[in-house]
């Protein structure tokens, strides 16, 4: 039996647990604090996606580990 492995893809660490700056402004606090509206507005249009939890945003700084689209 020949076959290949496949490589497991790892995600690196995140830093989530050390303080990090605007979190009160990236989607995840916001919708904590269930302020639906202001995640709607910062959401449309979206341009990134967050490593982490998946939310999408216009604007990177409104999210802790940003990937662009």
């Amino acid at each position: 039996m020949a076959q290949a492995q496949a490589k497991k893809m790892t995600v690196p660490e995140h830093k989530l647990m050390k303080s990090h700056g605007g979190h009160g402004n990236h989607l995840c606090e916001l919708t904590a604090k269930r302020q639906m509206d202001k995640v709607g507005r910062l959401a449309k249009n979206a341009q990134y996606v967050c490593h982490i939890c998946g939310r999408a945003a216009a604007k990177a700084a409104n999210l802790c580990e940003p990937v662009e689209l």
